[in-house]
């Protein structure tokens, strides 16, 4: 079943990290709102969304996503509205739940990187998540929770404002790209570390966390996180 692409509800998969910066995915909300108002806009979000799949770990019948957490909460805001016009499944109509071309609900390209059916306990099988790094089980203020407090549907996700921080920082060149799993939680918690009474933070004055999180950003203080950018 790896490597296989499926596309699949977005509420039926199972998160595998308990927080994603809420106004980073408004932005992608926006992105994908204004490609559909593009010429042949409907057609271009079905082939985007196609061609970004989501890396998912199945076992049994449970799906769970391992990235992407940001581009999925986004098209769960979307709402059912936006995708009851985009023909997802124009190409082959018998993967359709609904038999027609466009689907009733937010759905998402998946890309199955590994099955875990075989683990009976699932204690061993957070266990094996966990050694590879497939799941990152930390709350909205960078405190590691169990396995149990994950949320068990993308649109529970709690709203972590350093998450959207980091994000917009490596967009602005704060920090480089890296494939080193959970770069930007390790920014998003040393931004974090930065900012006295952070639980009390206010929406309003997020510009000005953003400017000065880009000077932090090349901070020597920082010089040790991935992608680093002096």
């Amino acid at each position: 079943m790896s490597n296989k692409n499926m596309i699949y509800e977005v509420e039926t998969l199972k998160p595998t990290q308990c927080a994603v910066g809420m106004d980073h995915v408004n932005r992608k909300v926006s992105e994908m709102k204004s490609l559909k108002q593009q010429a042949d806009g409907k057609r271009k979000v079905s082939e985007f969304i196609k061609s970004h799949p989501a890396p998912v770990v199945t076992r049994n019948q449970d799906v769970y996503l391992i990235d992407n957490h940001h581009m999925c909460r986004a098209l769960v805001e979307l709402g059912d509205d936006f995708f009851k016009d985009i023909p997802i499944y124009e190409d082959d109509i018998s993967k359709s739940p609904n038999g027609k071309s466009t689907p009733d609900k937010p759905v998402v390209m998946v890309k199955v990187v590994s099955d875990l059916s075989d683990i009976e306990s699932q204690d061993e099988f957070w266990k094996v998540m966990d050694e590879k790094k497939w799941v990152h089980p930390y709350d909205k203020n960078g405190n590691r929770v169990a396995f149990s407090e994950i949320p068990n549907t993308i649109s529970k996700l709690q709203d972590d404002i350093f998450r959207s921080i980091a994000a917009i920082v490596k967009i602005q060149g704060g920090f480089k790209k890296t494939f080193i799993p959970y770069a930007e939680f390790q920014w998003a918690n040393y931004f974090r570390s930065c900012w006295k009474d952070h639980h009390k933070m206010e929406k309003e004055h997020f510009d000005i966390i953003i400017d000065k999180s880009m000077k932090l950003a090349k901070h020597k203080d920082a010089e040790n996180l991935p992608g680093y950018n002096n």
